[in-house]
């Protein structure tokens, strides 16, 4: 990672919003980004202004960073996720990381939409994710190694943080929403997999699968943030539907789970600020 790429747009992040302190950050990925409506938008700012993120590639990642504030929480929210598999490295992906940490929060809420792979796993559920596997062949902590992220050989036997992925599902069952605890496994992308893959997936032990979100967790976890993630399940896994595999349904499938997510958030949101038993 260039460091100096990092720290400059992290200085530009912090000159637009001066004086924001967030308690966590989220970072949308596919389908979440009707979450947004459930925060009051302080003000914004587009990825294209940050040397280090650049523009977005994928449909549905808007690429704008938000000061925001919902259920009395200041967030940072990132509508719009940059992926390994873009080719811009990973300063794109660690950034939001970075500025995060610099701004001081301490928490960050990760967000995806995921096959399922589990039976029971169907599309509109969420999954809280309480492990990953690392397919993609690749590391974020690669490389020189810089004392922002950590130890040169972090823990990962928690990267999920517990209490905070138990509170949600409690949260999620009181207001209805179906969720259940998971392992994500991630894949380098861009393509879906095959129904072989699947089948590789679950003998690892995978619940779930996508291209996202655990180059993310690495890091937040690895620079001492806690990390919550959850997946919205959009269809089964390859194999295991009917259905083909299409971007396009991802993003309906978030559409369609609009309220679900909208409520996990802010659900997510108490939890960090305290507000609801744990």
């Amino acid at each position: 990672m260039n460091v100096k790429i990092l720290e400059n747009s992290c200085g530009i992040a912090r000159r637009r919003f001066k004086g924001c302190r967030p308690l966590c950050g989220l970072i949308l990925g596919s389908g979440w980004e009707e979450a947004l409506a459930e925060f009051e938008v302080k003000e914004s700012m587009p990825y294209s202004a940050l040397p280090a993120m650049g523009l977005t590639t994928v449909a549905g990642h808007r690429g704008l960073l938000h000061r925001a504030e919902m259920a009395g929480v200041e967030a940072l929210v990132f509508q719009g996720r940059r992926h390994w598999y873009e080719g811009a490295g990973w300063d794109p992906v660690a950034l939001p990381l970075y500025i995060l940490k610099r701004l001081g929060a301490g928490a960050v809420i990760l967000t995806n939409s995921a096959g399922g792979i589990r039976p029971g796993l169907e599309r509109g559920v969420f999954m809280v994710i309480s492990d990953h596997i690392n397919a993609m062949g690749a590391n974020p902590l690669q490389g020189k190694h810089d004392d922002f992220w950590g130890k040169r050989f972090p823990d990962q036997t928690n990267v999920y943080d517990p209490e905070l992925r138990s509170a949600l599902v409690r949260s999620a069952r009181r207001i209805k929403i179906k969720a259940a605890e998971g392992v994500y496994l991630a894949v380098p992308g861009p393509v879906y997999e095959t129904p072989a893959e699947v089948r590789a997936c679950r003998t690892l032990g995978a619940d779930a699968v996508g291209m996202s979100t655990v180059p993310e967790a690495v890091l937040a976890c690895a620079a001492g943030m806690r990390v919550l993630g959850i997946s919205l399940i959009s269809n089964r896994a390859a194999g295991l539907g009917a259905a083909k595999l299409d971007h396009d349904e991802v993003r309906q499938a978030g559409r369609e789970a609009a309220r679900g997510m909208r409520l996990l958030v802010r659900a997510a949101c108490r939890i960090l600020a305290g507000e609801v038993e744990k």
